[in-house]
């Protein structure tokens, strides 16, 4: 995707500015974890600027000041782990625009973070490039952050550009059947919920490529010059500048709770010292309160940090539980001792965010979808190999595919891949975590539509972790909005989009980006970075952060109280 708001700048720029500069995501991995965060800001300046030691620290602080890092004095002396995702991003900005480029390539910079902070990030490119006259190259499958960010954009397809044009013309009258196809995948945070169009199939091998227009296999409209000839770029009719490579010619569960969480609290020691002492605790879940029913998908979102994750992993105690109670039909799995604990896994699985990190490189798909059979031991070496071939037939999978190793696969084949692993033996309850976060749009689209027929199909219960609040309204009944380690706000997913009642939780829909050029939103920008919880505020957790704070906030707790319906919120406000 491309952006040239600022390419005028650029034109006018000296000779003194880098040719140009670079940026990406993930940043965790991108950022070198084992030299402090001064040290890397200052390598691009001692290379590129010829400053000495003390003059690139000084800039360097210089630089976390304007990418908005608060405490850029102690900053600039922590490692990378220590600060937050968007805080890492922030970092990534500072050293790409450590010599003040006039191009940076920005490759996904705000896929892994929530619609927040990518508010902020994506606010903060914008105005410095406008400050130094640098042109954007933004690389990107959120078409709501192209719509909202971009003046051009290029829609690519294996390797090649199928369409090029202003964004406006492009969203609002799409040529190629890959750009419509895209578009019609994406979940609206408007409008009535229905099935999404993925487009089928899946993206040419690079080794493999077909011959003549490389989308012709998975186009509904392809004819045999399709196939025999690739299309040229060629401009459209509908105005200058905009060219193409193709010519036209689920209900609320009800009856008994399936799980009940009641007082979930999850912290976290601080231990300083040469024999280690506990010197405080890192709140990551502070009172967590919800009811589960069979068939239902309650959706959970949030800043990067508020304890989504934390949550989830508690629930099925890959992480031990501080304090509360996680009653899993009639059981409280907290009590359960480890064999007890085992048994009940069975029935609780979890979908991880990076299907590639969670999948064993060394295993083949088969023996990875078998090991959980085998552990629990279920059937034969027979009975597992069928059992194999039928997740991966049921998953959108060819069963041939089961001798082969996670690399040979694309990202949404892993996921497909890590949900078949979580079907393996038979849940009642799996819990996303970011099921679709590292997934193109079209690939998204798909796995979503695999979810929900999943569930249809085995009665399944999910608890959907996300960011994304459009994917999250689309596949949920009900959502848990959580900040720092508490719970915001909860209701059905249509009222809490239609009447949200938090001003966190107003503060995250405006954020959202659409995908329409002309929609025109008043976006709340939240100021500041997530407070720690190894020290939160006093009071409401969120009135350092709240446009509508009083003073009462500031002293007393707001009591989680239902405002109206299966409508529950803990603000001050009501």
């Amino acid at each position: 995707m491309t952006d040239e708001r600022y390419s005028n700048f650029y034109d006018s720029s000296s000779g003194t500015k880098g040719a140009g500069n670079f940026t990406s995501l993930p940043e965790r991995t991108s950022l070198n974890p084992v030299h402090k965060i001064g040290r890397q800001i200052g390598e691009t300046l001692l290379l590129h600027r010829g400053m000495n030691a003390s003059q690139a620290r000084k800039e360097s602080i210089e630089m976390l000041k304007r990418v908005g890092i608060p405490r850029p004095e102690q900053i600039v002396d922590e490692y990378p782990h220590q600060l937050s995702g968007g805080m890492r991003q922030r970092v990534m900005i500072a050293i790409a625009m450590a010599c003040n480029p006039s191009l940076l390539i920005a490759d996904e910079p705000t896929t892994a973070l929530d619609v927040t902070i990518q508010a902020q990030i994506l606010e903060l490119m914008k105005k410095l490039a406008k400050e130094n006259g640098t042109s954007i190259l933004l690389i990107t499958h959120d078409l709501g952050v192209v719509a909202e960010t971009c003046d051009r954009v290029a829609v690519m397809y294996a390797g090649r550009i199928v369409e090029e044009g202003p964004v406006r013309k492009i969203f609002k009258n799409p040529q190629h059947p890959y750009t419509r196809g895209l578009l019609n995948s994406i979940p609206k945070l408007t409008g009535e919920r229905k099935r999404l169009e993925p487009i089928e199939g899946n993206v040419p091998s690079v080794r493999n490529m077909p011959d003549g227009c490389r989308f012709a296999p998975r186009c509904p409209f392809a004819m045999d010059k399709c196939v025999a000839h690739n299309p040229d770029l060629f401009e459209v009719e509908d105005g200058l500048n905009h060219v193409v490579s193709y010519k036209r010619g689920s209900i609320m569960a009800q009856g008994t709770p399936l799980l009940q969480v009641e007082g979930l609290k999850k912290y976290f020691p601080i231990k300083r010292g040469v024999f280690r002492h506990t010197v405080g605790h890192v709140r990551a879940v502070d009172g967590v309160d919800f009811t589960l029913y069979p068939g239902e998908t309650l959706g959970v979102v949030g800043e990067s940090g508020c304890g989504k994750s934390t949550m989830g992993r508690s629930v099925l105690r890959l992480l031990e539980p501080s304090a509360g109670k996680v009653i899993f039909e009639g059981k409280d799995v907290t009590k359960l001792s480890k064999s007890q604990m085992r048994a009940m896994r069975r029935e609780m699985q979890l979908v991880f965010q990076d299907p590639y990190a969670s999948l064993n490189p060394r295993n083949s798909v088969a023996q990875t979808l078998m090991e959980p059979m085998q552990i629990h031991h279920i059937g034969n070496r027979s009975s597992q190999i069928e059992r194999v071939r039928s997740l991966l037939d049921r998953v959108g999978l060819d069963p041939e595919y089961a001798s082969r190793y996670p690399h040979e696969f694309s990202g949404g084949q892993r996921q497909r891949i890590g949900i078949a692993r979580a079907l393996t033996l038979n849940p009642k309850l799996i819990i996303l975590d970011e099921p679709v976060a590292a997934l193109d749009v079209s690939v998204q689209s798909q796995v979503l539509n695999l979810l929900e027929d999943l569930q249809t199909d085995f009665n399944l219960t999910y608890i959907f972790v996300a960011h994304d609040l459009s994917v999250v309204r689309h596949i949920s009944d009900r959502i848990m909005v959580m900040y720092l380690g508490n719970m915001a706000e909860s209701a059905t997913s249509d009222d809490l989009f239609d009447d949200p009642l938090h001003p966190y939780t107003q503060a995250l829909l405006s954020a959202v980006p659409v995908p329409d050029p002309d929609a025109k939103r008043e976006r709340i920008i939240l100021q500041g970075d997530l407070p720690s919880p190894a020290n939160p505020p006093t009071g409401c957790p969120f009135h350092t952060r709240c446009p509508m704070a009083m003073d009462i906030c500031k002293r007393e707790k707001p009591v989680w109280k239902e405002v109206k319906p299966n409508h529950q919120v803990a603000c001050h406000l009501y």
